[in-house]
């Protein structure tokens, strides 16, 4: 008898081992999970340091904005290791609060990139809270969110959206998959941790206080900023650094001159 309960026992424990795992199948660990700057062919894609040099855009998305099919690549894997596959792209998220703290936005996203139509009327800018995943998750765990927009049928292949359109920037623009907030990776075989997705724009300067239509336009104080920026070293030079030499140069002011004028719905 006892031997009869002692293989009964060890039958359970077997069948515990094979289903407790599978219970955690489907949930992100984000030891595990991770997301990476890229830009060019997904196939041979630029990662890293080079990719980040086109991570720049106007509030218009038109243009040089977003350029080259500018993207982070999201790897979501499970507790075991294994790529999740079939997350829903609404559930994959670059995420904004829409606005400041001041003009009476909150939450976990990021802070300062204007994204509302609260505070910018004329023109009537797009309330934006999540810029989604081009596609579910593929039997790696793997999709992309390309900033300009996706293109269907081919994930981390841009498109422009015209719906995909915010000012300012933030020092830590958080990703969220499931509730979950994943790390970055400066490269594939990078370790978490090693980047934080930031995405510089055109507007750089106000909007982020509680007035109306300021916000999500880049105006002629943006381009005397980047004009009277040059050789300049401060605490503002990195996010008007647009393609992120080193420095504001003269291929800054060059950028910038492109975007003048330029919102939230022109052009």
């Amino acid at each position: 008898m006892m031997l009869k309960v002692a293989k009964l026992g060890i039958a359970i424990a077997a069948v515990l081992a094979w289903i407790v795992p599978a219970a955690y199948a489907g949930v992100p660990d984000v030891t595990q999970s991770f997301y990476v700057p890229q830009r060019g062919s997904v196939g041979t894609p630029t990662e890293g340091a080079t990719a980040i040099t086109t991570f720049r855009g106007c509030p218009a998305n038109d243009g040089t904005s977003w350029a080259n099919s500018s993207r982070i690549k999201v790897v979501v894997r499970d507790v075991n290791g294994n790529g999740i596959p079939g997350i829903a792209a609404a559930d994959i998220c670059i995420l904004f609060n829409g606005g400041t703290a001041a003009q009476g936005f909150s939450g976990v996203g990021a802070d300062s990139v204007i994204a509302n139509s609260t505070w910018n009327q004329t023109p009537l800018c797009p309330d934006i809270r999540c810029l989604q995943a081009d596609d579910q998750t593929d039997a790696t765990g793997t999709t992309y969110i390309t900033f300009t927009g996706s293109t269907p049928g081919s994930p981390g292949v841009g498109t422009r959206n015209t719906a995909r359109r915010w000012g300012h920037y933030d020092t830590i623009i958080p990703v969220y998959v499931l509730g979950f907030q994943l790390q970055g990776r400066l490269t594939t075989a990078s370790a978490n941790g090693t980047y934080t997705l930031q995405l510089k724009n055109f507007d750089t300067t106000g909007g982020l206080a509680a007035t109306l239509d300021q916000g999500e336009v880049v105006s002629a104080t943006d381009f005397n900023a980047i004009a009277n920026g040059i050789g300049v070293n401060n605490a503002v030079s990195f996010w008007r650094d647009f393609d992120s030499s080193g420095g504001v140069a003269a291929a800054d002011f060059n950028l910038i001159s492109q975007h003048v004028g330029h919102n939230c719905a022109t052009p």
